[in-house]
């Protein structure tokens, strides 16, 4: 499961040991504890990437509408 900051800014501990800097709308990195995933999320400073979950669908025509825009 991916997240994303919420909040204007986190600090996370990578696990090379550094503090990682991460602005709003980034993607937490993967090697972030599942610890601290749990604590940031609880304090609303992350949130579960819902869009990366879902499949993309492309858009149906209209049953019937056999146009292409082809003239």
């Amino acid at each position: 499961m991916s997240y994303i900051v919420k909040a204007p800014l986190v600090g996370v501990n990578g696990a090379d040991g550094k503090v990682k800097y991460l602005y709003i709308g980034t993607p937490v990195p993967s090697d972030v504890s599942a610890e601290d995933l749990e604590r940031l999320e609880e304090g609303g400073l992350i949130v579960k990437d819902e869009s990366a979950a879902r499949p993309k669908v492309a858009a149906k025509k209209p049953a019937g509408d056999s146009s292409d825009g082809a003239a």
